[in-house]
């Protein structure tokens, strides 16, 4: 068995066969993936200082940012939380509450029951030379830019509204540095629940790579062999990143991670990871600064073309159907110390934001200089606001608009 899975290797190394085609729909998609945003996406998740899973409070929090974060872009989302006790041979013995979550982007004409999922560990840990746990977890590689792909592609399928025709879950999982719980915990129930999986796009640390070499790694897995060969035709049909099949002997970490949950349930999966490791892994300087956002969002592109293909796009998307223009939304809301407004142009520009309390009183005026012709996101301060509700509005030459903040 090892000989053949060798030689099928080497035969899909050398193959320049492409099996995901082109289309205009998909490449205007692709188009739209922005490396600010997965930066601002990773950003968040390491100001929470920490997302080890068994710190106090665990990771609800971090749960919650994720579900506000794919409710915003029209995501269906939701917490599935689980109790877990045992022993682990870094911390011992443990009982805590686990966060996964759980996002559907439901078919409204499905072809079949099969559905896709995208996927990433949302908890982070930290040790120092002794293996002893630090405080700070900030987990920007690994793995806030797994999660990072699944926001940012929401983002672009709510900017552009798209049919699909199998169901599409986000999965953010808890607890996998422990021992893979959350992915264990989802994979398990979709087996009872005699779900069928199309496939499980598994990605964990994609955004730490030098920019003479753009190599991901395709950890496989021995039922979803066709799997690998899209995945390895749609890097290079999608991307400008090269993909690494690693051999039998050197693709031992395929188990290190949620998808494998899902493998040893027969369940298809494939495992992306950067080919040069991080040299941050699992210490507390994983941080944001480090990561490459340009092979980040490359990364991305080559998600959401496998997933446009397991999922059945419909070519749904044209060119003149595309609003550059596109009002603000603010993340988190309700906000504390501070807020991302996320907004849309059609061109450069300059603007005003003016922030209003509900007695009518102006309490802030923000000058915005030389503003993105796309995506743009702004920092707004919250931490010297009182608690209340707030109007923002927004006004250059062409636009004008205003949205709502809460501040608790």
């Amino acid at each position: 068995m090892k000989k053949l899975l060798f030689s099928f290797i080497s035969m899909l190394l050398l193959s320049t066969a492409v099996f995901a085609q082109s289309n205009e729909s998909l490449n205007i998609l692709l188009d739209e993936i922005n490396a600010d945003s997965l930066h601002q996406t990773v950003l968040d998740l390491q100001n929470f200082g920490s997302r080890y899973a068994l710190r106090e409070g665990g990771n609800k929090q971090v749960a919650e940012y994720i579900q506000h974060r794919l409710e915003n872009y029209g995501v269906t989302a939701e917490i599935d939380s689980f109790y877990l006790e045992g022993y682990n041979w870094l911390v011992g013995n443990y009982n805590a509450w686990f966060y996964n979550v759980k996002g559907v982007l439901n078919s409204q004409n499905p072809i079949d029951d099969s559905l896709v999922i995208m996927g990433a560990h949302l908890d982070a840990i930290s040790l120092d030379s002794y293996y002893q746990l630090q405080t700070l977890a900030p987990g920007a590689d690994d793995n806030a830019s797994g999660i990072a792909v699944m926001v940012e592609i929401a983002r672009v399928l709510h900017q552009h509204p798209t049919e699909f025709r199998r169901n599409i879950y986000f999965m953010g999982f808890d607890g996998e540095e422990l021992g893979l719980f959350g992915g264990h915990h989802d994979a398990e129930e979709r087996l009872q629940a005699q779900e069928h999986i199309a496939v499980m796009l598994n990605n964990d640390m994609v955004s730490y790579q030098p920019d003479d070499d753009w190599r991901v790694t395709l950890h496989w897995y021995d039922n979803a062999l066709d799997v690998l060969e899209k995945a390895v035709a749609t890097c290079r049909e999608y991307t400008d990143i090269e993909p690494f099949v690693p051999a039998n002997y050197e693709n031992g970490n395929s188990s290190a991670s949620d998808s494998y949950a899902y493998a040893t349930r027969n369940f298809k999966s494939v495992f992306a990871i950067e080919y040069t490791f991080s040299t941050s892994y699992h210490t507390e300087h994983d941080v944001a600064d480090s990561n490459n956002y340009a092979y980040h969002a490359d990364i991305t592109r080559y998600n959401l073309a496998m997933m446009a293909d397991y999922a059945r796009m419909e070519n749904t998307v044209s060119v003149t159907e595309r609003t550059p223009f596109r009002p603000g939304s603010i993340y988190p809301n309700p906000a504390s110390d501070k807020a991302i407004l996320e907004f849309s142009l059609d061109e450069v520009c300059d603007a005003n934001l003016t922030l209003t309390n509900m007695a009518g009183q102006v309490v802030r005026i923000q000058p915005l200089h030389t503003l993105n012709a796309g995506l743009n996101l702004v920092e707004l301060d919250c931490s010297s606001l009182p608690t209340g509700l707030y109007l923002c509005r927004f006004q250059s030459d062409k636009n004008s608009w205003t949205t709502k903040m809460l501040v608790k």
